[in-house]
């Protein structure tokens, strides 16, 4: 369970950088930061893993599928809600300001994805 939650956060980082298009040296760091403290157990080595998941993410922002792509992340994610959403919302303020497409992310994971197990 913990290793399903770890990709899926990896993932939500990822998009959550990736979506206002620009990617900034501190938004990079934030990423580097979770990603040091996880306890990586998947079967996947966790390099491919990250290039698989970086292709999802840019496919999905580029479709504009943002948001069906937190859905899938939702069953993983609501194991730790409140720890995904802070980290999302860590790295969406990392670079000092929010773009739109950030927010909309935000509102979109607070209110519709993560709502039943953040109350």
């Amino acid at each position: 369970m913990e290793q399903q939650f770890n990709e899926a956060l990896l993932k939500l980082c990822m998009l959550m950088y990736r979506i206002d298009g620009k990617i900034t040296l501190s938004e990079q760091d934030y990423y580097h930061a979770i990603h040091a403290h996880l306890d990586w157990q998947g079967e996947q080595d966790l390099e491919e893993f990250e290039r698989q998941s970086i292709h999802q993410v840019r496919d999905a922002v580029d479709k504009g599928e943002t948001k069906k792509f937190l859905l899938t992340l939702r069953d993983a994610l609501c194991l730790d809600a409140k720890k995904a959403l802070s980290i999302a919302q860590g790295i969406a303020f990392i670079d000092g300001e929010i773009a739109e497409s950030e927010q909309e992310a935000l509102d979109y994971l607070q209110n519709r994805v993560l709502a039943r197990a953040l109350n």
